[in-house]
């Protein structure tokens, strides 16, 4: 069970303990449910919350205390605590009572909650609280900076010299634990455990003109990793030196090392530096507490006015929403503060979301290759790089000296004399540990030319490092070149490219929605046209028409060919034939190896209305079996005559003497009345045609069945 579970479980069983025996219960400390009831009625929901010293009481208008009771998340961590006891007390074979989370439980917690909102409610507590008004923006971060760098000095009588090493310590100790949080979306646990060993670095290519070095964070084990299973954490530099996690966590182990004289660490045998921790204690060997921790959060949150219900955990909620509005995916996020344990993830993933750590270095998470800080354009000279930390080269040049005789340093000889097992000589901790000194030393140089301006009084500076000539030959240097900073092409073009593709994605985007626009027109114009072709190629097949066949001479043929050929007859749209005044032919010639044939096609004559001269008369056709067919006759007619419905408007019912003509024009009229239905309701006329057809198939019926149904319904 993870640390922090085991702190708040163990004494909530104990309470649990003391009651079953206060109470004596015939079975002792069995939990069941009846019993968990009695104990949250009992024990823990009328139960007021303890005093804290960091707080005053809230009173009413009258004066009088406000008191508060235990709030939901509490009495539920009540509840998983004595649940947790009758899991362990099932699983070792003493309680046979089912689990105790029944619906009695339930319902006693889900009344507890809706009293729990009356209740705020009543009591005017924040209703801010807990939301996303409850965390903090880029100022309150320098704020929280500035005060560590500068709030020792506070409590010092004026015109006092004297200093006190442990309060400066504690207060870069705090900026650094609290950046852990933020950047790296980190538990506080998480960070009280992290020792050196769990540090390292390793080149990120391609990130952009300055180079990437990563300061990566092993956890091997937290709240929701107890089993060793390898996670991590990391940060690059920031863009603004006053919130970067790595610049401050080089200033820091500056100070405890150059100005506190805290040993350094010693890489010859592992148990000599293994043990110690980054968040120290009272010694490099023992953790931070937690009580310590928040103690240093709650007074620098009170120094800069920074109000939360959260407080060592603040970090890790906000840095995951600040990520979020920065535009950082759910997956990266997830990745980054190990909320996805799938298994791509854990075994086969690098679990550096890079646009996770982009963002949170103030970077555009999307844009590759756009890394670039103007003041790491100067790098310090490499005499005043290794005067700085020049045992980090020594340790180096040890461990890269193994196995090469002639490359044996001094410290070969020095007064240890235990030996040096052979795992220790191949250490990759003690260097990739070393290897992220040699950056965080490059970082401090270069980023303390601007924290000395900001804070010319802290006590850091005075370490001989910052009084070289050399040092200020290059700390001039770097004030020059981030006056005259200007970004390389190549991260200009980087910034321009996400621009100028959105911009071509807008071009695509309208020329594919005229271009297809354009062709979803002439593919409709081109549909109808072949729909006229292939109803008149229908007529021609379903015997409608008339032939005519007759030999002709075989030197017709070529003529024939010649007129096939000529781009005369080829129409320029294509449209139902009108109804001709006197009979027309067209003629096709063919030639195969025993003459020529010729087929004319003769149109039945159809009179040209005459109203002088009397009415014409049509006899529907009789070949006509579909709801498609139905509707050409209807509106387009057939065979070269003319439509019904222009019969129908012009001369009314006069067309149609004969009863049978007029019981089948009604029973037809059915059908094209249901289909102009159709179309009222905002259906197009040939989806509806095709709608009617349809049912007439799924009914296997003929058009009078059609009509029959169509009536009834």
């Amino acid at each position: 069970r993870p640390e922090n579970t085991s702190k708040a479980y163990n004494p909530k069983q104990k309470e649990w303990i003391d009651w079953v025996k206060r109470i004596g219960f015939p079975d002792g400390e069995l939990v069941t449910e009846h019993k968990l009831v009695w104990f949250l009625k009992e024990e823990v929901l009328s139960r007021e919350v303890r005093s804290c010293r960091y707080k005053k009481h809230r009173t009413t208008e009258e004066g009088e205390p406000i008191i508060r009771t235990l709030g939901k998340s509490s009495v539920q961590s009540y509840v998983s605590a004595i649940i947790d006891l009758w899991s362990y007390q099932k699983s070792s074979g003493i309680n046979p009572n089912p689990n105790p989370r029944g619906e009695a439980v339930t319902a006693l917690l889900d009344d507890h909650a809706r009293h729990e909102y009356i209740r705020k409610r009543d009591q005017y507590l924040d209703r801010a609280a807990g939301t996303l008004l409850d965390g903090y923006d880029e100022k309150r971060i320098e704020a929280f900076v500035r005060y560590c760098w500068d709030g020792w000095a506070q409590n010092l009588p004026e015109n006092s010299q004297r200093r006190k090493p442990q309060s400066i310590e504690s207060h870069l100790r705090t900026v650094v634990d609290f950046l852990f949080s933020h950047h790296m979306i980190t538990r506080g646990q998480s960070r009280r455990s992290l020792q050196f060993a769990d540090l390292f670095t390793i080149p990120l290519k391609n990130e952009g003109p300055t180079p990437c070095f990563p300061m990566i964070m092993i956890m091997d084990n937290g709240k929701t990793n107890a089993m060793g299973r390898l996670e991590y954490n990391s940060v690059i530099r920031h863009r603004n030196p006053m919130v970067c996690t790595m610049a401050h966590t080089a200033f820091y182990l500056f100070f405890r090392w150059n100005i506190g004289r805290e040993p350094v660490p010693r890489f010859r045998r592992r148990p000599q530096w293994y043990n110690l921790y980054l968040l120290k204690g009272e010694s490099a060997e023992k953790p931070l507490s937690y009580d310590t921790q928040l103690y240093w959060i709650n007074r620098v949150f009170a120094q800069v006015g920074l109000n939360s219900v959260k407080k060592t955990h603040i970090g890790r909620s906000e840095g995951a929403r600040w990520a979020e509005l920065n535009g950082v995916s759910e997956n990266q996020i997830r990745r980054a503060g190990h909320w996805n344990n799938d298994a791509l993830t854990n075994c086969y993933l690098t679990h550096l979301p890079r646009k996770f750590i982009r963002a949170m270095a103030g970077f555009e998470p999307s844009t590759r290759g756009n890394y670039y800080l103007p003041r790491a354009q100067i790098q310090p000279p490499e005499s005043l790089t290794h005067a700085l930390w020049p045992w980090v080269d020594e340790w180096l040049d040890w461990f890269e000296s193994y196995g090469d005789a002639s490359r044996q340093n001094e410290k070969e000889s020095d007064s240890e004399t235990e030996k040096v097992n052979e795992d220790d000589r191949q250490d990759m901790a003690a260097q990739g540990f070393l290897r992220l000194l040699v950056q965080l030393r490059i970082i401090l140089l270069q980023d303390s030319v601007m924290f000395r301006e900001q804070f010319p009084l802290h006590p850091i500076w005075s370490d001989p490092i910052f009084l070289r000539d050399d040092y200020e030959a290059f700390a001039t240097e770097v004030k020059q070149s981030i006056r005259d900073v200007e970004e390389p092409e190549e991260v200009r073009l980087r910034q321009a490219l996400p621009a100028l593709a959105e911009r071509l994605n807008h071009v695509r985007q309208d020329l594919q929605q005229g271009l297809g626009h354009a062709i979803k027109e002439w593919g409709s114009k081109t549909h109808l046209q072949l729909q006229e072709i292939n109803n008149y190629l229908h007529d021609i097949m379903g015997g409608r028409v008339a032939f005519t066949l007759q030999a002709v001479d075989p030197d017709a043929t070529k003529s024939f060919m010649s007129a096939v050929q000529s781009p005369r007859l080829i129409p320029e749209s294509i449209s139902a034939p009108s109804a001709p005044s006197a009979p027309s032919a067209v003629t096709a010639a063919a030639a195969d190896g025993s003459g020529a044939v010729t087929v004319q096609e003769t149109f039945e004559s159809v009179p040209t209305p005459n109203h002088a001269g009397g009415i014409p008369h049509y006899v529907p056709f009789r070949t006509v079996h579909t709801v498609p067919e139905l509707w050409r006759e209807w509106t387009s007619g057939l065979g070269g005559k003319p439509s019904i419905q222009s019969l129908e408007d012009t001369y009314g019912a006069a067309w149609r003497p004969l009863q049978r003509e007029r019981v089948k024009f009604c029973r037809r009229k059915v059908i094209i009345d249901e289909i102009r239905r159709w179309h009222a309701t905002g259906t197009p006329l040939l989806k509806a045609v095709e709608e009617v057809e349809l049912v007439r198939q799924r009914g296997k019926m003929g058009l009078h069945a059609l009509s029959q149904m169509l009536q009834k319904k």
